[in-house]
């Protein structure tokens, strides 16, 4: 039964904020004593079992950061990982990786808090209201690696995806392609949302008509979708908010006859290695993802040593466009 128990559970008891347990546990000396006496006995009527590391000296650092992720499947993850591990050893840091398949809810961020972490690093590609509500409570810093955060309360690493999607239809557009399609997720991601807006703005101030399609991240539905879109013909130029995709297109597109680059352009988000292994190699919006993940974990270093009510500015990663022959000059 007392496994049961969470960090919420006693919050909730002792009519206080999951930040004050959290310091009870960790640094009871910062906690008033009536409300530390308070918080201890409910524990110790319900069992609450924190682990090893919130059961820690009260006067030192665990020195530890965790990463959140949801999944761990793309190249890109895998490689801001190393970024952020590179960076954390400099620091003295060590890492503990939290993955959830079923959510960020409250129960999670609980079990994350509880584990005596220093600072977290968030991995999402959704910004949803649970997931912001979630990090509100939590009483160390939060930083957003490769995603923007919602407000100055938290800090993040990432690109801006509506320039660089705007910037690269822009240049596309100036080289003389009017028919350019747009190719993004069924799913709503934050990040995707970004790149769909800059895109829509290039065109719109060209008076150039929107095309957006929008696919699974299932490659055989993907290819059910581009065979779909292709046999209406195939546009000049085709932005993919992820390589995946983009090659997906592009393959579809190949076997149905049409010739790469000389009929249609393709162009992806990230740069990942199978940008260099596709026939032609992809043409593609770096997104620098080791630099991402060293930059967050070095912000979350900063953001420790910060007053708690200090604002978090967002820290933007230059980007770049690399050409390969997937486009023409």
């Amino acid at each position: 039964m007392s496994q049961q128990v969470k960090i919420y559970d006693i919050a909730g008891a002792a009519g206080v904020s999951l930040a004050t347990v959290s310091r009870v546990l960790n640094h009871p000396e910062k906690v008033k004593e009536s409300t530390r006496n308070k918080v201890l006995k409910i524990i110790k009527e319900k069992g609450y079992k924190p682990n090893a590391n919130a059961r820690g000296l009260a006067s030192r650092r665990s020195t530890t950061v965790a990463i959140v992720i949801p999944r761990i499947s793309r190249a890109s993850v895998a490689e801001m990982i190393q970024g952020i591990d590179d960076s954390a050893k400099k620091y003295g840091y060590t890492l503990r990786l939290f993955i959830t398949e079923s959510g960020l809810n409250k129960d999670f961020w609980g079990e994350v808090v509880a584990s005596s972490v220093d600072g977290i690093l968030l991995m999402n590609d959704e910004v949803t209201q649970e997931v912001v509500s979630g990090i509100k409570n939590t009483p160390v810093p939060v930083v957003f690696v490769n995603q923007l955060s919602p407000s100055e309360e938290f800090g993040s690493v990432g690109l801006d995806y509506e320039n660089a999607a705007y910037q690269t239809t822009k240049i596309m557009i100036e080289r003389g392609n009017k028919d350019i399609m747009f190719i993004s997720t069924e799913h709503k991601y934050t990040v995707n949302d970004m790149k769909e807006k800059g895109y829509r703005r290039a065109m719109e101030e060209a008076n150039l008509p929107v095309n957006i399609i929008y696919t699974s991240g299932d490659l055989n539905i993907n290819e059910k979708d581009f065979q779909e879109a292709l046999s209406k013909g195939a546009p000049e130029v085709a932005l993919a908010v992820r390589d995946s995709i983009a090659i997906s297109f592009m393959n579809v597109a190949q076997k149905m006859g049409y010739k790469v680059p000389g009929e249609l352009q393709v162009i992806g988000f990230q740069n990942t290695r199978y940008a260099v292994l596709s026939n032609p190699k992809l043409t593609c919006v770096d997104t620098p993802v080791y630099e991402i993940g060293a930059k967050a974990m070095a912000y979350l270093t900063e953001l420790m040593s910060r007053p708690a009510n200090a604002t978090m500015p967002n820290v933007m990663i230059d980007y770049q466009i690399v050409w390969r022959e997937s486009t023409r000059n």
